[in-house]
């Protein structure tokens, strides 16, 4: 897996996560979330070094990166999010219902990590 398919998919977890559902797929959701948790961790300090090491980090969070250094800022970027991961989770199994209100583009974002299954199988 690579690191980016997770990062993709934190904001369609968060959305998940706001959904009604039945107590155990809350909570083998929230098992998944905190199991991608370490790789999120590692993702963001790294993503904090880069910064650091081509650019400027202002008070507001924005970053400042000098036009000379871009190319290699990115390139560092494509490395950390194109990085193999081996992280330990099960994919969770969601019932599909009216409760959950998710894209089409968050749940490609999900498939690795979740199966959805329609109500009666």
């Amino acid at each position: 897996m690579k690191m980016f398919q997770i990062t993709n998919a934190i904001p369609a977890f968060a959305k998940l996560a706001e959904a009604d559902m039945e107590m155990r797929e809350a909570y083998s959701l929230q098992k998944l979330m905190a199991s991608l948790q370490v790789e999120i961790d590692f993702f963001n300090t790294q993503k904090i070094k880069i910064a650091e090491k081509y650019g400027t980090i202002n008070e507001d969070g924005t970053v400042d990166i000098p036009k000379e250094k871009i190319p290699e800022a990115q390139a560092a970027l494509d490395e950390l999010t194109g990085m193999d991961v081996t992280a330990a989770y099960e994919v969770v199994k969601i019932h599909i219902s009216d409760n959950i209100k998710i894209s089409a583009n968050d749940i490609a974002a999900l498939t690795p990590f979740i199966e959805f299954v329609m109500e009666g199988k």
